[in-house]
């Protein structure tokens, strides 16, 4: 009797109790708990448990304030949530400073309420119930309460800002980076606060790298500012250095290692062309050997992947290996560093595809750089000759690098892009091979043509002097460098010839002074400003072409100047070109307007936005060590 009139256990739960849970402490799990008792808490076992792992923060209904702008804390209001958040809890993105940005008037719109301006709301409708917006291979993490609603994430890049920088992407970075799906792009700049953290912070990083590769920042305002307005709304700007922070911040966000996919591999490839861009190489360094990881993780290096998705999707994840293939290639050759990838699944295909001559002009720019043999980057990366493997063979990839090209009905961004970097590689195995221990005093053990840096050099000025300055300015600071590069080595062999070999080479093919002129005229206004690279060239230029000491960079603008010392005409043809060129342009990047097809913009008028940035020094010579980068994207 007494056993059945005792008192029975009490019930024990599987979890802790919702204080000591909080609190992280142990709990006996009855009801109330021990540590309730103890305390007079009340104790209780409501909270629903979630899995464990990492977690987003948008798990729960609180909206962090970014520090690049301040909100109203009623932003949410119309969703029936107040949002808060903890500044703590992000970094300030000033930690994230941009060397090299000059300070200008932001270019780009900010708004206050990050939902869909009123002039939109026709073309918002057409859209799905709320939902997350994401690509197929993005995970579907949701932005929802304890209770499965879905609520809307705030974001700091509005409709407008998103779209604008996404029709100037397709517009003139598209045909060398051909990696995302026009439609679904458009259509998810509609809806920001709908996006998946990952997807995101894919647009994020998109406009970064659109924003700083082609320099919109600027001093001076655009030629057509009733054009500029209408793409952002008439708002408050907004930076490539703000964007450039808004996309790392975004980035934090996501879970990097559980949310591996080719959203996450974009991502880090934009970033790595901004931080490129703006020549803070150890930044993008770190992105591109992201990147590549990346590449393995998703199995993309493998032909067996290809052949488990349909043919779209397959076609799509090959374009974005072979991109990260070839930027891998010419950003390794000019950092002497390692390369990864390696040729070894097939190319994308041309007649399938959506757009045969965008695919065959990519394809014409991976055969540029398969030439490139792997132990190349070896030795370039173990020191060169200093280092203690063998000198590949630069004559033979400088004979394969010479074999012309056909470009018939190639886009002219991509032709420029084409044919520059095919003479700017054969420079750089002339490079290489000047590194051969030689006997002193003698050229003749040189395995390349001592005088081919002006060959090339005249080829790239040909291709310069026929293109128009957007399809030239589109593909970024790795242009700069590229001529830098390229006049370096001319100014090199101009100083090494005697008088009459000087002679009979302006006979033959170009007065090298001459040639110098027009680099650095294209430099002197290329993307709508001074290359920072401008007065390192021209100084080591100035003995050639016979400038004085007295000469003064800022007295080098368009039309070119005479020599003070009357020796020499500097007026070559590339400069009479420019100089037309330069009377024709409107000044202006296109913002909004969009071809039917990506390739179409071979016949439009392309120019760019006048600005002005101080002169900064850059590398006062090229030794084949890290120092001078090129992004071959």
């Amino acid at each position: 009797m007494d056993s059945c009139s005792s008192s029975p256990k009490p019930k024990s739960f599987k979890q802790a109790c919702d204080n000591c849970r909080r609190r992280k402490i142990k709990c006996s799990r009855e009801l109330p708990c021990d540590k309730c008792q103890r305390l007079l808490l009340s104790c209780s076992y409501s909270d629903v448990l979630r899995r464990k792992g990492p977690k987003f923060r948008t798990l729960y209904p609180l909206a962090p304030i970014h520090p690049l702008v301040s909100r109203q804390r009623n932003i949410l209001q119309c969703h029936g949530q107040q949002y808060s958040g903890d500044k703590e809890w992000f970094p300030d993105p000033m930690g994230y400073p941009i060397s090299g940005s000059p300070v200008s008037p932001p270019p780009f719109a900010l708004e206050e309420p990050q939902y869909p301006p009123t002039e939109h709301t026709d073309s918002f409708s057409r859209l799905p119930l709320p939902e997350l917006v994401s690509s197929p291979d993005s995970t579907n993490s949701l932005t929802d309460s304890a209770g499965g609603a879905i609520f809307p994430s705030p974001r700091n890049l509005s409709p407008a800002i998103l779209l604008a920088h996404v029709n100037v992407y397709l517009k003139y970075m598209f045909p060398i980076m051909p990696v995302v799906r026009r439609e679904t792009l458009q259509q998810d700049c509609h809806h920001p606060e709908r996006l998946s953290p990952q997807r995101y912070a894919f647009l994020a990083s998109l406009c970064a790298a659109t924003h700083v590769q082609l320099k919109l920042d600027g001093a001076a305002p655009v030629a057509d500012p009733s054009q500029f307005h209408s793409g952002v709304d008439g708002r408050s700007m907004m930076s490539g250095k703000e964007l450039l922070a808004e996309a790392v911040w975004a980035r934090k966000e996501c879970d990097l290692v559980e949310d591996i996919g080719i959203e996450s591999l974009l991502t880090s490839f934009f970033l790595f062309a901004a931080y490129g861009n703006l020549d803070r190489q150890e930044h993008a360094w770190f992105y591109l050997c992201q990147t590549t990881s990346m590449v393995f993780t998703l199995g993309l290096h493998r032909e067996s992947t290809y052949a488990e998705l349909s043919v779209e999707e397959a076609e799509e994840k090959r374009r974005i290996f072979w991109l990260v293939f070839v930027t891998e290639r010419g950003y390794a050759l000019q950092q002497a560093k390692p390369v990864m990838l390696r040729n070894s699944i097939h190319k994308p295909q041309v007649l399938c595809s959506d757009d045969p001559i965008l695919a065959y002009g990519f394809i014409n720019l991976i055969g540029v750089f398969e030439k490139l043999s792997v132990n190349l980057y070896d030795w370039v990366c173990a020191g060169g000759r200093d280092g203690p493997g063998e000198m590949p063979p630069t004559s033979a990839i400088q004979a394969n690098l010479s074999k012309p090209i056909s470009l018939e009905g190639v886009s002219e961004i991509q032709r420029v892009d084409i044919l520059v970097t095919q003479q700017w590689l054969q420079a750089m195995m002339w490079k290489l091979s000047m590194t051969r221990p030689s006997q002193p005093g003698s050229r003749n053990d040189a395995v390349l043509p001592f005088h081919l840096p002006v060959l090339v050099g005249k080829d790239v000025m040909s291709v310069i002097g026929a293109a128009s300055q957007g399809a030239v300015d589109a593909h970024g600071i790795g242009m700069e460098q590229k001529l830098f590069d390229l006049g370096t080595s001319v100014a090199d062999v101009s100083r090494s010839l005697s008088t009459k070999a000087a002679h009979s080479l302006a006979e033959s093919a170009i007065d090298p002074r001459e040639l110098l002129w027009g680099m650095l005229s294209t430099l002197s206004r290329i993307r709508g400003s001074q290359s920072y690279l401008f007065p390192s060239l021209l100084e080591r230029c100035k003995g050639i072409v016979g400038l004085d000491c007295s000469f003064s960079m800022s007295n080098f603008l368009p039309p070119l100047p005479a020599s003070s010392s009357g020796t020499f005409d500097p007026i070559s043809s590339w400069a009479a070109h420019e100089n037309n060129r330069s009377n024709t342009n409107t000044g202006a990047w296109e913002i909004i307007s969009l071809p039917d097809k990506p390739h179409d913009q071979s016949n439009d008028t392309m120019e760019s936005v006048p600005r002005i940035l101080p002169p900064t020094s850059g590398p006062a010579e090229i030794p084949f060590q890290p120092g001078t980068s090129s992004l071959l994207a």
